[in-house]
């Protein structure tokens, strides 16, 4: 597999400090944990929804990578009703030329994730909502953490699905990506990394978990494990060093397959957790999830704590 593509800018990882100074935390009522978790519903009204802004999430706008550099819009980033549940959703348009394109991103933006359980309810898509297929679009959720310089030691990143259901990096078809990243150089760009390719369709709803502990990262997907990442094929240690940020994006690898008119994308996220230094199963992330919504908590942020 070849593999490029534009480093991750400084717009993507900065820690916004105005934001964070606004940053609030729920009381979490009876039945959800009480501490060192993040968990929230994506019950917002809109990207300007101020507690979406108040509970540490920005959008990206502006320059750099990845995919076609300087076309993260804003306006791709709503918040509707998907399959019966209030949802973050990412937008990417292309017409096949880099100014009719637009990509999406969202981030927490303050570098505070490290050790223990993430999880997302993801909903990848096979096919646009509007225009031709076929586009090199990459449907994403990972943590990761500035590159200070090429080759960075202590440099992290977990892509827990880089989806690309047309293909793309030498692969055809529907394709996931799980990669756990040692370190790179950004032009001409090579990396250090261990990476699982998943070669089929994952269109629809998928909860995804990655467990962060005892120096092994493991990623499961509807409760079965699809990676245990500890080094690369080298003997480089792929465990994270840092803490990171956590993001979700959409955007495209290039526009060599484009045809026809625009091509509009949609990904969903359902809902986002958490758990600070815990080792915790598919089940138990259920389970919470579940006792928070029971609660009526769409938002809790204690990880401070």
């Amino acid at each position: 597999m070849t593999r490029s593509r534009t480093k991750r800018t400084t717009a993507a990882l900065v820690v916004l400090a105005a934001l964070a100074a606004g940053t609030t935390a729920t009381t979490a009522r009876a039945g959800t944990t009480a501490c060192g978790a993040l968990f929230d519903d994506f019950n917002y009204s809109s990207r300007t929804d101020p507690n979406f802004t108040g509970h540490d999430w920005s959008v990206r706008t502006g320059a750099g990578g990845p995919g076609i550099p300087d076309t993260w819009t804003a306006a791709n980033v709503s918040f509707p009703t998907v399959d019966g549940q209030k949802s973050l959703q990412l937008k990417a348009t292309t017409n096949g030329t880099t100014g009719g394109t637009t990509q999406a991103q969202v981030q927490q933006n303050r570098l505070r994730f490290f050790e223990g359980t993430y999880a997302t309810r993801f909903k990848f898509s096979d096919t646009p909502v509007s225009g031709n297929d076929g586009d090199h679009v990459n449907q994403t959720f990972y943590t990761i953490s500035p590159l200070d310089y090429d080759w960075e030691p202590t440099y992290s990143e977990l892509d827990i699905s880089e989806y690309l259901p047309n293909g793309g990096w030498g692969e055809t078809g529907p394709v996931n990506f799980i990669t756990s990243w040692n370190t790179y150089q950004a032009d001409p760009f090579d990396g250090w990394r261990k990476t699982t390719v998943r070669n089929w369709s994952h269109a629809g709803w998928h909860t995804l978990v990655t467990v962060v502990a005892g120096g092994h990262v493991k990623y499961y997907i509807d409760g079965a494990l699809a990676a245990d990442h500890t080094t690369d094929d080298a003997g480089r240690n792929v465990y994270p060093r840092r803490p990171m940020t956590l993001n979700y994006n959409q955007w495209f690898i290039d526009l060599d397959a484009h045809t026809g008119g625009t091509s509009s994308y949609v990904q969903s996220a359902d809902w986002v957790y958490y758990a600070k230094n815990e080792t915790l199963t598919p089940a138990q992330i259920t389970t919470r999830v579940n006792n928070f919504r029971s609660a009526g908590t769409t938002h809790q942020d204690t990880i401070s704590c």
